[in-house]
């Protein structure tokens, strides 16, 4: 296969001014096609979704350090096109992937892409690409979460933000495999929406009454896991209400502060109500993961996408000359569904 000798994609623009916009943060720029080391394949991309983490990554809050010209993008679904990764690599040549961009390369909002082997999922020929290319970081944290929270013999848990992709997931898997689920969002809209998809409490963080509801949801369902992508003031606030010996999973950090990571726990609840508080990264699982552990982990998670217990919802599948905009309405509006970008040949 005779490849280009360059690669196009959007390049990360760092600025310290605060009001710029996500798509006043990124450049569409040309690079030398980049080369493979040891251990790494290169990807054709065909589509690359917006996450939370690209917009927290645009503004240089995200926990890996932000490079100024460093192509952005954290997943996506593309063809493996070139292998320097063992039998792995060679099995995965021409095979069409879902994979995560390698922390301290560039990531996957381009033509091609260069990653570990050992982030690369073949996908099922059922599973469109679109929905291929938000395989790894929502589905898979959301599998990756429920069944931690089920080793802490969990019988309910609480997730904040749940009107996210991720949210959705761990409704749907929770209920699948009989935890039961208190989520808390922000609209009421949500409330709706998440109370169709199955969770057993909802409650609007707005509502006069949502920190005594809270108590009594997590009381009731003896909720004792907290998956939370808010952080900050929720974090402890949340836990206030949840029983003796909880542990809370934080996964993300919506909450803005001046503080890149952000977070905040209560020392007395750690000291005198065994509150436990504990992170979880999906790149540090998949990258410290037995090739078969992880291929094992994509089988699951496709397996439930093709029995639509998982779908993403999509608001909006674009190009590189149409990208901007359409970043700029999932930085605005992420519970509308996902962004796809679709590089151009």
């Amino acid at each position: 296969m005779s490849l280009p000798t360059t690669n196009k994609g959007f390049s990360l623009k760092l600025s310290d001014n605060s009001e710029l916009m996500s798509s006043e943060r990124i450049a569409l720029t040309e690079k030398p096609m980049p080369t493979i080391k040891p251990g790494q394949v290169l990807v054709k991309m065909l589509a690359s979704p917006v996450n939370p983490s690209d917009l927290v990554h645009l503004l240089g809050k995200y926990g890996l350090a932000a490079e100024d010209g460093a192509y952005v993008g954290f997943e996506g679904c593309g063809v493996v096109v070139k292998a320097n990764a063992g039998l792995y690599g060679k099995y995965l040549v021409g095979k069409r992937v879902a994979l995560s961009a390698q922390p301290g390369c560039d990531g996957v909002w381009a033509q091609y892409a260069v990653t570990k082997a050992n982030y690369c999922l073949p996908v099922d020929k059922n599973i469109a690409d679109e929905q291929a290319a938000t395989l790894i970081v929502n589905p898979c944290t959301s599998v990756c979460l429920v069944e931690r929270a089920i080793t802490l013999g969990a019988r309910a848990l609480v997730i904040n933000a749940a009107a996210s992709q991720v949210g959705k997931g761990v409704i749907r898997y929770a209920k699948s495999v009989g935890i039961r689920v208190i989520a808390t969002v922000r609209s009421q809209h949500n409330v709706d929406v998440l109370t169709q998809l199955g969770a057993d409490v909802v409650l609007l963080t707005t509502s006069d009454s949502y920190q005594n509801d809270l108590k009594e949801a997590c009381k009731k369902l003896n909720a004792s896991v907290l998956l939370d992508a808010v952080a900050a003031e929720d974090t402890p606030m949340v836990l206030k209400a949840m029983p003796k010996g909880s542990t809370a999973i934080v996964y993300g950090r919506l909450t803005e502060t001046h503080d890149p990571i952000g977070g905040l726990f209560s020392v007395s609840d750690v000291i005198f109500r065994d509150i436990k508080i504990e992170g979880f990264w999906l790149a540090n699982y998949i990258g410290n993961a037995s090739p078969l552990k992880v291929l094992r982990l994509s089988k699951k998670v496709q397996k439930l996408f093709l029995q639509g217990v998982f779908h993403t919802d999509i608001f909006k599948v674009t190009d590189f000359e149409h990208f901007a905009p359409a970043l700029d309405h999932y930085a605005n509006h992420k519970s509308d569904g996902k962004v796809i970008l679709r590089p151009n040949d």
